[in-house]
C-alpha cells in the first residue's frame, strides 16, 4: 500500500508543478484576469507540498522493513 501512495503522492505533486507552469505562463502572457491566475498558482503550491509530503513519507529505499 505504502508503494501505491508515493505513486499517487508523486503524480500529485508532478501535476502540480505542471500546473504552476501553467498557470504562471497564463499570468504573463495569455489571460488578463489575473485573479484565476494566481489561484491556479496557488493552489498547485499547495498541491505539490500534499502530493511531495505524501512521495516522501511513503517512500522507502526498499533497505529496512
Amino acid at each position: 500500500m505504502g508503494d501505491f501512495l508515493a505513486l499517487a503522492g508523486g503524480l500529485a505533486a508532478l501535476a502540480s508543478v505542471l500546473a504552476f507552469f501553467i498557470g504562471l505562463l497564463r499570468l504573463i502572457f495569455i489571460s488578463d484576469d489575473k485573479n484565476t491566475s494566481l489561484k491556479i498558482i496557488l493552489y498547485s503550491v499547495v498541491g505539490f507540498v500534499i502530493g511531495f509530503g505524501t512521495c516522501a513519507a511513503n517512500f522507502s529505499l526498499g533497505g529496512m522493513h
